[in-house]
């Protein structure tokens, strides 16, 4: 279990209150990485959600021939993995530590399973994930265009 301050300063558990926080917090724990450590790797089944608490994460998309670009970095406070938590449950990119990375993660199952019986949870998580969601798109479009001019 992991305390409810750092859930609470999460970019996406932000305004849910304390008995909210109190069940994430109780099927969450904490896992370190080694810089360069691969955390997750697109295309593979999304089994859980992250929250960076100390060092980063680049989010990493593949663009053909075996190469990646960062469509992200994701800083403490911050969360990854959100695949997670949609349909059909399969990672859009990899992540991987640029630094010693400290994360709290959160099980996908158990953390739907929580959005079920609290419709209200549900929605605060889901409005704050679809910000996320939107911000990651436009950067991805952003290399995008940048690699079409190159």
């Amino acid at each position: 279990m992991v305390g409810l301050e750092v859930l609470r300063h999460s970019e996406l558990f932000e305004g849910l209150s304390d008995d909210e926080l109190a069940a994430i917090a109780h099927i969450a724990h904490e896992e370190t990485f080694a810089p360069g450590t691969l955390i997750l790797v697109e295309n593979q089944a999304a089994t859980d959600l992250y929250v960076v608490r100390d060092g980063r994460v680049a989010i990493l998309t593949e663009i053909g021939r075996g190469r990646q670009t960062v469509i992200d970095t994701v800083m403490p406070g911050a969360s990854f993995g959100w695949s997670t938590l949609v349909p059909p449950y399969v990672l859009t990119a990899s992540a991987r530590a640029m630094a010693q990375t400290r994360v709290i993660v959160i099980p996908g199952a158990e953390l739907r399973e929580l959005c079920h019986q609290n419709c209200q949870t549900c929605y605060t998580i889901m409005e704050k994930l679809a910000t996320i969601i939107s911000a990651r798109l436009r950067e991805a479009r952003l290399q995008l265009i940048a690699l079409l001019q190159a």
